[in-house]
C-alpha cells in the first residue's frame, strides 16, 4: 500500500501543467493514455538586412521581411511536425527525397539545409533553408530571391544564414 502511494505521487508532475495526449504501452498492462508537459517553442532570431521593410503581419503564423524594391524575401517560422521529412515538405513544398539536404549541426542540435526553385506570378524564385529540430519544434528560416536576381544577393543571404539562432531561457 505504502508503494502505491508513492507511485502515485510520482505521477503527479506527469498529470498536471499543459499537457498532450502522450500513449504509454507497459508490458502486461494495456494501452493507457496519459497526458505529458508540452513546452513552449524557443524564439527564432537572425539578422535583418537594412533594406528590407517591417515584418508583413498575418503570413501563416510566421514572419515574412521583404527587401524593398521586393527583389528577395525572409520567412521565418516554427513547426510542428511528426519528422523531418514533414517538416521539410511543409517548408519547400517538395518530397525530402527529392532535394538535396545538407545534414549539419547547429548549436548541438540537427540541422537541414536546401535550396529549390519555384514558381510565382512575378517568375522564378530560388530560395534556401535552414530547418533545425529540437526533438519538439522545427526553427525554420528561408531565403527567397528572384531569379533573375541571380547571385546579387548571395553575401545578404550567407549573413542572414549565420547569424540564425533561437532563443529561450539561454541563447542556442
Amino acid at each position: 500500500m505504502k508503494y502505491r502511494w508513492l507511485l502515485a505521487l510520482a505521477l503527479v508532475p506527469l498529470l498536471s501543467g499543459c499537457s498532450a495526449p502522450v500513449t504509454w504501452e507497459t508490458v502486461d498492462d494495456p494501452t493507457v493514455t496519459v497526458s505529458a508537459a508540452v513546452e513552449q517553442p524557443y524564439l527564432i532570431t537572425f539578422g535583418v538586412p537594412d533594406d528590407v521593410s517591417q515584418p508583413v503581419s498575418g503570413v501563416d503564423g510566421g514572419n515574412l521581411y521583404v527587401q524593398e524594391d521586393g527583389d528577395y524575401e525572409i520567412y521565418s517560422e516554427v513547426l510542428t511536425a511528426s519528422d523531418k521529412d514533414t517538416a521539410i515538405r511543409m517548408v519547400s513544398g517538395f518530397d525530402a527525397a527529392d532535394l538535396d539536404i545538407v545534414e549539419t549541426e547547429r548549436f548541438g542540435l540537427p540541422e537541414y539545409r536546401f535550396a529549390w526553385v519555384s514558381a510565382s506570378d512575378e517568375g522564378n524564385y530560388v530560395s534556401q533553408a535552414s530547418v533545425v529540430e529540437d526533438g519538439s519544434y522545427f526553427y525554420t528560416l528561408i531565403f527567397s530571391v528572384r531569379e533573375e536576381a541571380g547571385n546579387q544577393y548571395a553575401d545578404c543571404a550567407q549573413a542572414v544564414f549565420a547569424s540564425f539562432g533561437v532563443y529561450g531561457n539561454e541563447m542556442l
